[in-house]
């Protein structure tokens, strides 16, 4: 049975690890990673849910930075992160230029971009000897 309730999503070690860098932080209980490590994953599932929602309410396939930006918005519960998601940009506000770059830096681009310099960086030291 304590195997069971061990399991978690996020590693337990590194969330007591976390914990102890903070000084004031003494003696961390057994039992308090793990509930922090249940907490994590709830808090996520909560906001991949709200994003989800979005995604699917805008008829897109993919979910976006901006769907996050727009579910901690709709959600008063995730207040605490309007600040952080502020920065995003959004296309629903006229930013059509930032989606195009995002989708650039998808998957594909990132693969283009990694033989992109590993082919043109032996190119130019053969053109300029």
């Amino acid at each position: 049975l304590k195997n069971k309730n061990k399991v978690t999503k996020f590693p337990v070690a590194r969330i007591k690890r976390i914990m102890q860098k903070d000084e004031e932080v003494g003696k961390v209980a057994q039992a308090t990673p793990i509930v922090i490590s249940k907490a994590l994953e709830l808090f996520l599932a909560m906001i991949v849910d709200e994003a989800h929602q979005v995604t699917a309410e805008r008829g897109s396939k993919k979910v976006e930075a901006y769907h996050l930006k727009h579910a901690v918005e709709r959600t008063d519960m995730l207040d605490f992160l309007k600040e952080i998601v502020e920065a995003v940009p959004d296309p629903s506000a006229g930013g059509t230029i930032d989606v195009e770059a995002e989708n650039g830096r998808g998957e594909p681009g990132k693969k283009k971009r990694g033989k992109a310099k590993a082919k043109v960086a032996p190119e130019d030291e053969e053109g300029e000897g």
